[in-house]
């Protein structure tokens, strides 16, 4: 119980943080994390971090953390995908949790082809076809 209240906190310090919450009042605010570029690739699309609960018996037993961004070289495409972030993200952390609660292991690493392809099919699913790419930075599996 006490996980799920830390990460439920943490959860919910990150945006205030992020938004200069954590830093004091002479610093400038920093923009939207999608914002921050990791490349200086028009195209590129970054996405929060999505973390979900890894649930056996009903019981939490680890964390699941997925950074990923999307490439999108279509600038109409791309420009729907940015404006549509928040119901995307909904869906991505839907199947995250999908996929978390059928495929992942505590203990061995998640398989980075099956996220990969169903990141990418609620992708396209949620923008109407292909067009965007869905390229992973990073994938976690910790124990509670």
């Amino acid at each position: 119980m006490r996980f799920v209240l830390a990460l439920l906190a943490l959860a919910l310090a990150g945006p205030a943080f992020a938004a200069g919450g954590g830093h004091g009042g002479d610093a400038k605010p920093k923009p939207e994390s999608h914002d921050r570029k990791i490349t200086s690739a028009v195209s590129w699309v970054s996405v929060e971090p999505i973390a979900v609960a890894v649930l056996r018996q009903n019981r939490i037993t680890g964390l699941f953390l997925v950074e990923f961004g999307i490439d999108i070289e279509d600038e109409t495409l791309r420009h729907r995908a940015e404006a549509t972030l928040p119901r995307l993200r909904d869906a991505w952390l839907r199947a995250m949790s999908d996929f978390a609660m059928t495929r992942v292991k505590i203990g061995r690493q998640a398989n980075l082809d099956a996220l990969t392809t169903r990141l990418q099919q609620t992708t396209d699913q949620m923008l109407g076809g292909p067009g965007a790419k869905v390229l992973l930075l990073q994938a976690v599996v910790r124990e509670k």
